[in-house]
């Protein structure tokens, strides 16, 4: 529906088209995947428009589109549509709904014919909501009908909105500012309208399109490992065989799955392949992303050892296939004869026969079922690490999955993928997969959905086609590669033995299986495996729609266990297994929705299954389930759902989805039970959610602050942990913190900290003491609970987020001087000193503001300068990480200020004072306040002062005079002021321009940017250019108020600028007058 469908779609040559059904420029839509895929598209998009945007799909097209279509009169009976006809226009059909004169929204029309048997219909819509109705009638024809209407309406954006092309929005958004008439005028604004929902749609299809363009041009270690694969299947001595060998140059695989040494990987290069054709010698083939070249081989190096040298020594080619058939005749001759059943099944005569040359090998599934997944399964299933090279006759203990390259093909039907070999368009040789298999009939012969996942609905479930992406939406689990052994256990050929009973039985057999299925340990990784691999969990999957409540229990009970898995949770999304999931969740038999909760609780590890589960509407379903009164039977439901929610939390749309959903006041009534199993998974959804400020609000009214206070008084660790992370998220607001020091919870939080075995609780207690602690009432409660003493020992031995959180609460501690003095008495300057030399950011960042709030202590610096901190301190000015930048210029100015002869101990740092003036160049705003703080206590020595005027402190202080922030202003405003105590600075400030904008800052609320500019404006005036510059911009008028003021720092600095301002003009006057 937008320009993208001309670049998506594949069209034959004009040659090849039927005069009858031919489009406009003599071609029509191939049958094909993609075309398939993209008309599956559209289906969507127009359903999801009549869906979310019900106004604008009754919006009345440009042009009525017309199309001959395979609709008949029967076809609308019982439908809201009229099938006598409109007698205006001579339709045998006709919506109810009319616009303009009486006209109607759908049309048929009978074609006039001798014949009957050639009689036709042409569709006439006029609006996409009943475009959408027509299509629906066709049910399975849809495809078809679409099809239909592409290949007759090449461009349908014109017909529908009057406008096309790359300029569409902009005309349509000129024809209707043009518009005179009001009646046309709203017409085109709700046009318009719909136009820019097309486009986002399109937007999304041309995003869509350039990803798939950027797979196919960009060779990947799975591409190269499914191409020799196939051509492996096709090795032999025989000469009607086009090769007698290719195989891996290197059984060694890296974590990435490349084969090619790490120095080789940054060219782009993925593996070597070694290849003995039948008409040549052997030679060594390179696979980089680029494409496949031939390299020079083994060669001898000076020491005569053999080594591969690299040197392409052939053009690139883009497949395996073209570069053998350009460099071996025999392949070239012999490639295009090869006949056989499926990939994976080799000529056992032939493989009897050849010793030393790799063969495929023969798996023994495909004699025992004919109807196993399909190879597009087996590819996905195959194995991680590294594959072996098998010099050996295939046998039955080699076919075991462990021993086995891939799984082989066991379906009959032709390879697609040997089709696909000729040459294309572009060169290339286009892959088609298969579409999978379709899945026997249970309990009499129903299934359900059917066949749930397609490629198309695969690419939906990745990304929703209608909302932008969710950058937090990230799946949280780490794909883990699985250790392959020497055997595998007998237990994994008894699953897939029961699986087979289970996907072919009737519905007793079919409840056995299940639960022979249950007696074996499904935590097991190879027992899962085993599962997923003979295709079992499509058929638990399937099971979820029969009717039978024992076969969905049974299979609930399996998928939750097995769902523990990563694998399993991302092939359950690939199945589309979220959605008979959320069906379950509105049974009327509460342990299926509890096990249908438990299953969604593992899946939503899984970041597609997430999306789907909103997609499908779960989110609203889960948080029903947690209507439940605390204590009650239905109380084991709301744990499923809430164990769900907890788990689709992760995500920043499932969280304002489930505020949506009306969660927080069931959260605030489960939160009074007194079971841990329902309160653990609650808590976990509020300490998820917490990060929200919408949230945090939302759990202060509500009176959950008490309630999770209360849990951290819980012997449950797990529970506590929860609680202390919800309030470490939640006590971003002082009224929060102020809560949980009135429902006593800083005592329990301080008790927390002594659980030094349990890190995790650790972490969150010592945040949650970190955020309470910027209350100044909190660190008065916290010093008489002795906090700081169980502070400071928690500063060695521990991980980085117990380092951080609890640093951070010493540095809030740190802010009033009895926290500095319990510090220091409790031996914890040495600590936060050795911790300024890690590697953490946030760690650094809380660090050094501890040892900048420490300094403000006079005995606490000497300690600080002993240790060499202040040095440590200045080092990390030289951070590429603004806010520890921006930490340490903080911490050196008190450190400045309180140390005995700072200026002596500046100077001594070598390069120190060019170091922080070039500081004056970041783009960071705080940055450039904490230095400016620091130059002012650095000028304080005239020593040093003189050395920073050297490099160029006063241009580059008089270029940031311009800015609207307050707190650089006030820091500012002081370095200006201790800046012109040197040589001719009052007049370089002048010069520079930084009167004019220091005079504005004045006009500032802010008293401390007052006191500081009247200090700066004080030292300026004593240079006569500056008094006159000030006077021309009014400075008089402001300092007057000024003058009166309470500071006398203020008072002062006001009237010294007004007095020599005043002298200035005296001195004028008298000159003039003589």
């Amino acid at each position: 529906m937008g320009s993208t469908l001309s670049t998506r779609f594949e069209w034959t040559s004009p040659a090849s088209t039927d005069a009858a059904t031919a489009s406009d420029e003599g071609s029509q839509l191939k049958i094909s995947v993609r075309n398939q895929e993209v008309l599956q598209d559209v289906i969507k998009t127009l359903d999801h428009i009549c869906r979310e945007h019900p106004m604008e799909a009754k919006t009345v097209f440009h042009k009525p589109l017309e199309w001959v279509t395979t609709l008949r009169p029967p076809m609308f009976n019982g439908s809201k549509f009229n099938t006598d006809g409109n007698t205006k226009t001579g339709s045998v059909v006709a919506s109810t709904d009319l616009y303009d004169d009486g006209k109607p929204f759908f049309e048929l029309l009978q074609q006039q014919s001798t014949s009957a048997a050639t009689t036709k219909y042409v569709a006439r819509a006029s609006s996409l909501e009943y475009l959408n109705r027509v299509l629906q009638l066709l049910r399975d024809q849809q495809l078809k009908e679409l099809q239909t209407i592409i290949q007759e309406k090449r461009d349908p954006i014109r017909i529908i909105f009057g406008v096309s092309g790359e300029n569409a929005l902009v005309d349509a958004f000129e024809a209707c500012n043009n518009q005179q008439d009001q009646r046309k005028r709203e017409q085109y604004n709700r046009l318009y309208k719909l136009l820019l929902i097309v486009n986002g749609w399109d937007l999304k299809l041309m995003k869509s399109t350039v990803q798939d363009l950027q797979r196919e041009k960009t060779l990947d270690i799975q591409k190269v490992s499914e191409e020799l694969q196939m051509l492996q299947a096709f090795c032999g001595t025989d000469r009607e065989r086009p090769l007698l060998s290719i195989n891996w140059e290197s059984d060694y695989s890296f974590a990435n799955g490349c084969r090619s040494p790490p120095w080789r990987q940054v060219y782009g290069e993925l593996c070597y392949l070694d290849v003995q054709p039948f008409d040549r010698e052997k030679f060594i083939i390179t696979a980089a992303k680029r494409g496949y070249f031939i390299n020079k081989g083994y060669v001898a190096d000076e020491k005569g050892q053999q080594r591969l040298d690299y040197e392409a020594v052939s053009d690139v080619y883009p497949t395996l296939v073209d570069l053998l058939r350009a460099q071996s005749k025999h392949f070239n001759e012999k490639i295009d004869n090869q006949q056989f059943a499926a990939v994976g099944e080799l000529d056992l005569a032939s493989a009897s026969s050849t010793e030393g040359i790799q063969q495929a090998p023969i798996a023994k599934a495909a004699t025992e079922d004919e109807d196993m997944t399909s190879y597009e399964d087996h590819d996905r299933r195959k194995p991680n690490g590294a594959h072996r090279q098998q010099h050996q006759q295939p046998s039955k203990k080699s076919s075991s999955p462990s021993k086995r390259n891939t799984k082989p093909r066991t379906s009959t039907e032709p390879s697609l993928k040997w089709k696909a070999l000729g040459p294309t368009v572009d060169g290339r040789k286009s892959i088609v997969k298969s579409a999978g298999t379709t899945r026997p009939s249970m309990m009499g012969g129903s299934t359900g959905s059917g066949a749930r996942k397609t490629a198309t609905n695969r690419r939906w479930d990745e990304e929703d086609a209608f909302s932008a992406t969710d950058d937090e939406d990230t799946d949280d689990e780490v794909q883990e590669k699985r250790q392959e052994m020497s055997e595998l256990p007998a237990e994994y050929y008894q699953i897939q033995k029961l699986v087979k009973y289970l996907r072919a039985g009737n519905q007793t057999a079919t409840i056995i299986a299940i639960c022979s299925l249950r007696d074996f340990d499904l935590t097991n990784e190879f027992n899962q495996i085993a599962i997923r691999d003979v295709g079992g969990l499509e058929t638990l999957v399937n099971l979820l729609d029969t009717d039978d409540p024992k076969c969905k229990i049974g299979a609930l009970k399996i998928l939750k266990d097995i769902s523990q898995n990563v694998t399993i949770r991302s092939a359950i999304a690939d199945l589309d297994g979220m959605n008979p999931l959320v069906e379950l969740l509105q049974d009327n038999d509460k342990e299926l929705r509890r096990l249908a909760a438990e299953t969604i609780a593992h899946c939503a590890k899984n970041a597609r299954n997430r999306r789907s589960i909103r997609r499908y509407g779960g989110i609203r379903k889960l948080v029903r389930l947690l209507k439940a009164k605390p204590g009650s039977e239905d109380e084991r439901v709301a744990i499923g759902g809430a164990l769900a929610l907890a788990t689709c939390s992760k995500s920043a749309r499932s969280k304002e989805a489930i505020r949506a959903a009306g969660c927080i006041p069931l959260l605030a009534n489960l939160l009074e039970s007194r079971n841990e199993e329902l309160l653990i998974p609650v808590v976990g959804i509020l300490q998820e959610c917490a990060s929200d400020e919408a949230y945090r609000s939302a759990i202060r009214s509500a009176g959950m602050i008490r309630f999770l206070v209360e849990g951290l008084a819980s012997k449950n660790q797990a529970l506590q942990t929860h609680c202390a992370s919800a309030i470490f998220k939640c006590a971003e607001e002082e009224e929060t913190r102020n809560l949980v020091r009135q429902h006593n919870g800083l005592t329990y939080l301080v008790n927390l900290l002594d659980n030094t075995a349990n890190k995790e609780l650790l972490a969150a207690a010592t945040g949650a003491v970190w955020k309470c602690a910027r209350n100044t009432e909190n660190v008065l409660a916290l010093n008489k609970l002795n906090t700081i003493k169980k502070l400071v020992g928690l500063m060695e031995n521990q991980p980085e987020d117990v380092l951080v959180n609890a640093v951070g609460a010493l540095g809030a501690c740190a802010q009033t001087v009895e926290g500095r003095q319990a510090i220091r008495e409790s031996n914890g300057i040495t600590p936060l000193v050795n911790l300024l030399t890690g590697t953490n950011q946030a760690l650094l960042v809380n660090v050094t503001t501890a040892v900048g709030a420490c300094a403000l202590d006079s005995d606490s610096m000497a300690i600080i300068d002993r240790l060499d901190g202040v040095r440590l301190l200045w080092s990390l000015l030289k951070s590429s990480n603004p806010q520890v930048q921006a930490s340490a210029a903080w911490a050196i100015s008190p450190c400045i200020e309180h140390a005995k002869d700072a200026g002596e101990m500046v100077r001594s740092f070598v390069g120190g004072l060019e170091l922080i003036v070039s500081l004056l160049k970041s783009d960071s705003t705080d940055v450039l306040a904490s230095v400016c703080s620091a130059i002012a206590n650095i000028a304080k020595d005239e020593e040093n002062l003189a050395v920073i005027t050297d490099h160029g402190v006063v241009p580059m202080l008089a270029k940031l005079t311009h800015t609207r922030n307050d707190k650089l202003r006030r820091h500012l405003a002081e370095a200006i002021a201790r800046c012109c105590h040197w040589g001719n600075n009052r007049v370089a400030f002048g010069t520079s321009g930084a009167v004019a904008p220091l005079v504005k800052y004045l006009r500032s609320v802010d008293e401390e940017v007052h006191r500081s500019t009247a200090r700066a404006l004080h030292q300026l005036s004593m240079d006569p250019d500056n008094c006159i510059t000030m006077h021309e911009n009014g400075v008089v008028e402001l300092l007057l108020g000024m003058v009166g003021s309470a500071d006398k720092n203020l008072q002062e600095a006001a009237a010294g600028t007004i007095g020599n301002i005043r002298r200035l003009a005296l001195a004028s006057e008298k000159a003039a007058m003589t």
